[in-house]
């Protein structure tokens, strides 16, 4: 039986919250900094501003669903980014615990970012 639309979007943004809570928390952001997108709204779904950006320059599209996002879900981050961010995917799957999200991006971004973690 098909999900009902209004459990979708509370599951989803359960899982906006949760990102936001656990960014705002590890980089220590003040309250504004990081706040969950309403749901149907346009956009990236975790908004930063831009002292966040500066500090966390990922924009972050979730999906909380049963099976793994589809490349359509990054082609989404990316088009929805906040410029010089990397666009990822945080993917909660059904029956796993918030916290064990994964985390997908395109390859030629995860390059990128490993190869500014070489430089220091």
């Amino acid at each position: 039986m098909p999900i009902k639309t209004s459990s979708a979007k509370a599951k989803g943004r359960k899982l906006q919250k949760f990102i936001c809570e656990m960014v705002s928390v590890y980089f220590k952001f003040r309250p504004g900094d990081v706040e969950s997108r309403s749901m149907g709204a346009g956009g990236i779904d975790v908004m930063l501003s831009p002292y966040a950006r500066d500090k966390f320059p990922v924009s972050i599209e979730c999906k909380n669903t049963v099976g793994h996002p589809s490349m359509k879900a990054i082609k989404q981050a990316e088009a929805n980014a906040y410029k010089d961010t990397y666009a990822v995917v945080v993917w909660k799957a059904k029956g796993e615990e918030y916290k064990d999200s994964l985390v997908t991006l395109s390859f030629a971004k995860f390059m990128e970012i490993i190869g500014r973690m070489e430089r220091y």
